[in-house]
């Protein structure tokens, strides 16, 4: 028995005895400025900034994945689609093993809708056809829309050709001081003025982040930059993934122009001092803004923002890389009365995603969850490094809170909302059961793994 046992762990053992090979890429996929800005229903009119999608390809030599993440504000049922289809067709891989996410960027388009039949009757969603009709047959949107998906094909297709072993590495710090939660817990009763005084905009001078209006409490708030390392043989770095929870709406509104807003801009910062690609990962951030807006807002994320991953990276850990696993659900998310009527359906699909390496685990939510939403995973998982993505692969109910976010009212509570009260709570279950069947099925290779390194020592 004890030589059966031996032989098994030795076969597991070979089974991943493949260095993890890993590989990342960008392109362009900036549209023409004629292309019409869906938050003023007028042409965007200029570039502030070039847009992206950036590709990230994992391949164990027994499992390939990929992350595509976009400059965009959201990332359409239908566009997720077409792009798995396109780019599991160009690298011969499972449409599944991959994970389609966006910056969240109010300064560039919502991802396209190529085909209908994916949420009921509402083809596009409410929000892009606020002020303006739908643009598909508008030439330089349609352009638009197919260098879409050729251009994610071809940085899925580079960051595969230029795969190479790598290393993962870790780190993390606290950028709380860029942050502020936009949803205060309100006091329910003992205000002894019928009304708070007025609260200035973000956009006014006397705006302050650190300050709480009307007796409030602050909202929660995840106040961690992650940042990990992926490093080639010789040390050089391949890619740097970021990863913060804070809406993409520095340069919003106030500039009409297109741009990737911060996260661009920190991903420029972060990939000249680093070298390779970086690649940032939007968080849980439904409730999350930055402290403040405008182009010197951004300025100074960027530069603070590389100070702080530097001394993040200072103290990083390295990982294991392998197994490299991937999985995921699709459950149905119980609509408020208002969007039963928009959809014409009572509920609406909703892909929960994971992509696990080693002790790492990327989750992939749909629609814009909040804070609570990523906190409540992360505290579930089995996986110690847990990085939980929003806007990834659909809208889904679109802003998603906990249980009694709904009754705190407020814009993303209302018809911004589409699902119930309960659908946080069925997309964070949904989100542990994938968590945990990967850890399950990847019990004997981390063991084996583990089993290898003790030996080596």
């Amino acid at each position: 028995m004890r030589l059966l046992g031996a032989w098994a762990i030795l076969s597991t053992v070979a089974l991943v005895a493949e260095a993890l090979r890993v590989g990342a890429a960008r392109a362009d996929i900036t549209p023409e400025p004629a292309v019409l800005n869906w938050v003023t229903g007028k042409p965007y009119g200029a570039v502030l900034d070039p847009l992206f999608v950036h590709a990230f390809v994992l391949d164990d030599g027994r499992t390939r994945a990929a992350l595509l993440r976009w400059d965009l504000t959201d990332v359409s049922e239908s566009a997720r689609d077409e792009v798995r289809a396109a780019v599991g067709a160009a690298l011969a891989m499972p449409g599944q093993n991959i994970l389609v996410h966006a910056s969240h960027t109010h300064s560039a388009p919502w991802a396209p809708v190529y085909r209908g039949g994916h949420r009921g009757l509402e083809r596009d969603t409410w929000w892009a056809l606020r002020h303006m009709p739908p643009q598909n047959e508008f030439p330089p949107y349609a352009r638009w829309m197919a260098r879409l998906i050729a251009a994610s094909v071809e940085a899925a297709r580079r960051a595969a050709d230029s795969a190479q072993p790598a290393s993962l590495a870790i780190g993390r710090i606290a950028v709380p001081e860029f942050l502020y939660n936009r949803r205060p817990r309100a006091p329910a009763w003992g205000l002894a003025e019928s009304r708070p005084a007025a609260v200035p905009a973000q956009s006014h001078p006397d705006w302050n982040a650190e300050v709480l209006h009307g007796g409030a409490a602050f909202g929660p708030m995840d106040r961690t930059l992650s940042i990990v390392a992926v490093r080639g043989p010789d040390e050089r770095s391949i890619a740097s993934l970021f990863h913060v929870a804070c809406h993409s709406v520095s340069i919003y509104p106030s500039n009409p122009a297109i741009s990737a807003d911060w996260p661009g801009a920190v991903s420029r910062t972060l990939s000249a001092a680093f070298g390779g690609e970086a690649l940032f990962l939007q968080g849980t951030c439904g409730d999350i803004t930055p402290w403040r807006r405008g182009e010197a807002a951004v300025a100074t994320m960027s530069e603070a923002f590389a100070a702080k991953a530097r001394t993040a990276l200072r103290h990083a850990v390295k990982l294991t890389t392998a197994p490299l696993a991937v999985a995921s659900t699709t459950i149905q998310l119980p609509l408020t009365p208002t969007a039963k009527k928009r959809l014409g359906a009572d509920t609406v699909a909703a892909e929960i995603q994971a992509i696990v390496c080693g002790p790492l685990a990327f989750v992939a939510m749909p629609g814009e969850p909040m804070t609570e939403l990523g906190q409540e995973i992360r505290a579930r998982s089995p996986f110690p490094q847990t990085l939980v993505l929003g806007y990834a692969n659909g809208n889904g109910a679109h802003y998603v809170g906990m249980p009694g976010e709904k009754a705190r009212g407020g814009y993303e509570a209302g018809d911004a909302g589409a699902g119930t009260d309960e659908c946080g709570a069925l997309m964070v279950a949904a989100a542990e059961r994938v968590l945990r069947g990967l850890f399950e099925r990847t019990a004997p290779a981390r063991a084996a793994v583990e089993q290898a390194r003790r030996s080596s020592r």
